[in-house]
């Protein structure tokens, strides 16, 4: 499997290839019943939810809408200690509800928000940091694709995780600012004055269309109008109607670009799932799943250890490997796991989201870390040096998680 990454195999071809010859040499399957499994794996309604809410960030991201929802975010926290990293972190908590993607939020609004921080005497190093650390709120907030990922495999409902996201991703946020305010206080960073009413309303008002697409989707989920899928369908119908009637910056041009980008993204995506479905034939013929929860559940009479292994496996893993085929591969057997455990499959499943979310701004491979020096242009041992604090603060933010059910499970029972 190494090898064949290092040689730059996509990952989704190197699981197939590998899993081909395991169970070929075993004599396991047939060769008709792995082709089945690449089809069955992916005949699933449930999984429109994925290209759907790749359509509806990429149509948000395209239509520059980041930069309404910053300047209300500055309105709202501009004025407080730190007041800059706050819009940074309440601005990349209102595009997760948006586009659901990291690397849309750092592309899209980083280097704006960067400058900002610039501009208000912050150095850059805690900025970049700052613009890496908040984009890791947008797979956890919904619509989130790896919550979509991990629910369908593993069985939870979709729906109920999507809406169990939204306080773990605002307490994240929350751990965040409080850093950021005191290392302000720390280093004496100005202060910007406070906006007038006035402006407030007017940066609002701007805002509202953009702000109602995590409305209309966690709405109809919760109040019945739709499954998660069909949610992700109307999401993208709006945000495509947002640009093209609303806002008038998408072109019919534009859309067929964007639906182009789309496909390929949906594309690479569904090749890794076919993959990993057809790798799990050779984890259950080898009973893998069974054999791992049996060493966790082994290794001690106590939940609490048993769950800070699982966590640092999970953080190491998110240090070697992106977050998509981690849970393509891993989902049904950190489900199976969970059901050992005796622990509400809602809130495990965002513990495991939330660690490999953590993975993102996490050296040496992660996504959103790389992006984020590259639109900042410091170097990389800037770049890892001054994430420490955040991945800290994160941390402290998942063992909240881990260990505090009400914090995932309150708004699920509330449906």
């Amino acid at each position: 499997m190494v090898v064949l990454l290092i040689i730059g195999l996509p990952i989704g071809y190197a699981l197939t290839a590998l899993a081909i010859v395991m169970l070929g040499v075993s004599g396991a399957s047939t060769p008709f019943a792995i082709a089945q499994k690449t089809v069955t794996s992916l005949h699933s309604f449930t999984m429109l939810a994925i290209p759907f809410f790749m359509l509806a960030g990429e149509a948000m991201s395209v239509t520059k809408v980041s930069k309404k929802i910053f300047n209300f975010a500055g309105s709202l926290v501009r004025h407080l200690p730190g007041g800059m990293a706050h819009v940074n972190i309440l601005t990349s908590m209102f595009l997760a509800g948006c586009s659901g993607s990291s690397v849309a939020d750092i592309t899209g609004v980083g280097k704006l928000e960067i400058e900002a921080m610039e501009d208000a005497g912050m150095d850059r190093d805690f900025s970049a940091a700052t613009t890496c650390a908040s984009a890791c709120l947008a797979p956890i907030i919904p619509p989130s694709m790896n919550i979509v990922l991990y629910a369908s495999i593993s069985g939870v409902s979709i729906g109920s995780m999507l809406v169990a996201g939204l306080t773990p991703g605002i307490l994240m946020a929350v751990c965040m600012m409080i850093y950021c305010y005191f290392y302000s206080k720390r280093k004496g960073f100005p202060v910007q004055p406070r906006v007038r009413a006035k402006e407030l309303w007017k940066t609002f008002v701007g805002a509202i269309p953009a702000l109602l697409l995590p409305v209309i989707i966690l709405g109809g989920i919760l109040s019945g109008k739709f499954t998660a899928t069909e949610a992700a369908a109307v999401g993208a119908f709006y945000a495509i109607l947002l640009g093209m009637v609303f806002y008038r910056n998408l072109s019919f041009k534009g859309l067929m670009k964007i639906c182009g980008n789309v496909g390929i993204l949906a594309a690479t995506t569904m090749c890794i799932m076919y993959g990993s479905s057809v790798f799990g034939l050779v984890l259950t013929t080898n009973h893998i799943p069974q054999k791992l929860c049996e060493f966790f559940v082994g290794l001690s009479d106590q939940r609490w250890i048993i769950l800070l292994a699982i966590n640092a496996a999970l953080l190491v893993l998110g240090c070697l490997m992106d977050c998509t085929p981690i849970l393509l591969i891993l989902s049904g057997t950190l489900a199976l796991l969970a059901q050992q455990l005796g622990m509400n499959p809602i809130q495990f499943g965002i513990m495991v989201v939330m660690n490999v979310t953590i993975g993102l701004a996490t050296p040496p491979v992660g996504m959103a870390l790389f992006v984020t020096q590259k639109v900042a242009n410091i170097s990389t041992s800037r770049m890892f040096k001054s994430i420490l604090p955040f991945l800290a603060v994160m941390l402290v933010a998942l063992l909240l998680v881990t260990f505090i059910p009400a914090i995932t499970t309150w708004l699920p029972n509330l449906m």
